[in-house]
C-alpha cells in the first residue's frame, strides 16, 4: 500500500492513475489505499459542484455555506443578493426589477429566474461550482434549474426540529450597523454594541413557528424535482464545527463520486465502475480528512 501511495503521488495525473489501477485488477485493498490518495487529491483539483442547501430559518444554512466558500471555492447564489446587485449595477435586468421593488410589487418569477440563469451559466460560477442559498422555494423555482441544464449533484438538507429552531431564534439579535447576528443566550453580542442590537419581528414564537411550517410544507415539493439519489439529510442540531464536518464528508464523497464518473466516459465495465465506488466509498466512510 505504501508503494502504490509513493507511486500514485509521483504520477502528473491522479485521474490516470487510479484508472490505471482499477483496471489492473488489484485487490481490494490495495484499491481503497489509491482511492485514499486519489480523495486527497481531489482539493488540489478544485473540482466543480452544482449543489443546493436546504434548512428552515436559523437551521445554520448561512453558517456552513460561508465555510463551503473558504474551504472549496463554491460561489454562494442567493436570489435576494443577486437581485440587489443587479440593481445595484444598473443591468437591463436589474433595471426591470427596480420598476417593480419600486411599486412595493413583487419580482416576477420569470425575470427572477433570468437574474439567477444568467448568473449561473457566468465564467466564473461553471468553473467554481455553487451553493444555491434560498434560490429554491418552490416547485417552479426547482424546475427552472433543472430546465436550464444546472440540477444540483448534491442538494443537502439540515435536518433540524422547531424546538431548536425556537431556542436559536427566540434569542437572536441583529446588530443593524453590521448586520451581524448574535444570540443573547449562546453567543451575546460584545457590551459596547448590546444596546444598538435589536430583535426582528419574525423571530417570536409565532412567527417562528409560521415560518418553519411553511419550510416544511414546501420542502418536499422543491426537491420533488431533483434526483432523490442527490438529496441528502443530516442531523443539524449538533455544535456548528460537527455539522459541518459531516456537510463536507458528503461534499466530497460527492466530488469523488463524480469524479469516478469521468474515468469511465465514453464506455464503462459497470461491474468494474461498481467495484470502483465500492473501495472509494470504503475509504471514504472512514471519516473525512478534514
Amino acid at each position: 500500500q505504501a508503494s502504490l501511495h509513493t507511486s500514485f503521488q509521483k504520477e502528473r495525473s491522479s485521474t490516470a492513475m487510479f484508472r490505471r489501477v482499477l483496471l489492473g485488477g488489484i485487490g481490494a485493498s490495495a484499491t481503497a489505499a489509491v482511492a485514499l490518495s486519489y480523495k486527497q487529491s481531489l482539493a488540489e483539483e478544485k473540482m466543480s459542484l452544482k449543489m443546493g442547501i436546504f434548512a428552515p430559518p436559523g437551521g445554520g444554512k448561512g453558517t456552513v455555506c460561508k465555510k463551503l466558500i473558504r474551504d472549496y471555492g463554491f460561489v454562494q447564489v442567493s436570489t435576494g443578493d443577486l437581485l440587489r446587485d443587479a440593481v445595484k449595477k444598473k443591468t437591463p435586468l436589474g433595471m426591470k426589477a427596480k420598476e417593480y421593488m419600486n411599486k412595493g410589487e413583487l419580482v416576477p418569477a420569470d425575470l427572477i429566474h433570468e437574474i439567477v440563469g444568467s448568473h449561473l451559466k457566468s465564467p466564473e460560477v461553471v468553473e467554481k461550482g455553487f451553493v444555491l442559498d434560498g434560490v429554491c422555494r418552490s416547485k417552479a423555482n426547482s424546475e427552472f434549474i433543472v430546465s436550464e441544464g444546472l440540477t444540483p449533484d448534491l442538494c443537502l438538507i439540515l435536518d433540524v426540529s422547531e424546538a431548536c429552531v425556537q431556542e436559536r431564534l427566540g434569542g437572536r439579535v441583529i446588530d443593524p450597523v453590521t448586520k451581524d447576528s448574535y444570540n443573547v443566550n449562546t453567543m451575546p453580542p460584545p457590551p459596547e454594541i448590546a444596546d444598538r442590537c435589536i430583535r426582528r419581528k419574525d423571530d417570536y414564537p409565532e412567527a417562528i413557528t409560521k415560518r418553519f411550517n411553511l419550510y416544511e410544507k414546501g420542502l418536499k415539493e422543491v426537491l420533488s424535482v431533483f434526483p432523490p439519489a442527490t438529496v441528502k439529510k443530516i442531523p443539524g442540531e449538533g455544535p456548528p464545527d460537527v455539522v459541518y464536518k459531516l456537510v463536507s464528508k458528503k461534499v466530497d464523497e460527492t466530488l469523488a463520486h463524480k469524479k469516478m464518473e469521468t474515468l469511465f466516459e465514453g464506455g464503462a465495465d459497470p461491474k468494474k465502475m461498481m467495484s470502483a465506488l465500492n473501495a472509494l466509498s470504503w475509504v471514504l466512510t472512514r471519516g473525512s480528512s478534514k
